[in-house]
């Protein structure tokens, strides 16, 4: 007894929570299929300012391109209300694990590619600390701008192992601001 009170205490220091460390890895990520155009068609999160938000939101379009080092090179195209296209450019820094990340830039801790076919979509797991609160994060990338189905069912299922529920969640429309963004 006294050991899981002594874990829970180590968890509550660190500011994770006992089933984070269960989060999966894509075993043996290859981030050279992983490279292209993907589009972010569902976004799950209990971010305050996403939960506010998420209603107006719409499909992002990422250009990922590996880099030399293991890192990720991310292009974001963000629609924005006026019908312009908001780009962002980032990098996935790469941890200890291949399919691991962490981007300090974005404030996110934790970035994992939990399951991708490669070819139609990849659930990401994101953790971000921004002013000392936590948030978690799925986002269900596709290939092409719908949902495909596989990938909807494997975020389904991680959901409530990260503790987030249905009403957390977003399928996003898609939008033509964007789509040719990075051509």
């Amino acid at each position: 007894m006294l050991h899981l009170l002594v874990a829970g205490w180590v968890f509550a220091l660190l500011g994770v929570s006992p089933g984070q460390a269960e989060v999966p890895i894509q075993p043996n990520f290859d981030a050279s299929q992983f490279q292209g155009t993907w589009y972010v068609v569902g976004v799950a999160s209990d971010d305050q300012g996403f939960l506010d938000t998420k209603d107006n939101l719409k499909m992002p379009v990422v250009l990922v391109t590996p880099l030399a080092n293991g890192d990720l090179a991310l292009k974001f195209g963000y629609s924005t209300p006026d019908g312009g296209c908001q780009k962002v450019d980032t990098t996935f820094t790469k941890g200890a694990v291949d399919g691991q990340f962490s981007d300090t830039a974005l404030a996110q801790t934790d970035i994992r590619v939990v399951s991708t076919d490669y070819k139609h979509f990849a659930v990401l797991y994101v953790e971000a600390q921004k002013e000392g609160v936590r948030s978690v994060w799925l986002q269900l990338y596709a290939r092409a701008p719908e949902l495909f189905p596989e990938g909807a069912q494997k975020m389904q299922q991680l959901a409530p192992q990260v503790g987030l529920n249905p009403s957390q969640g977003a399928l996003l429309p898609s939008s033509d601001q964007c789509a040719g963004a990075f051509s």
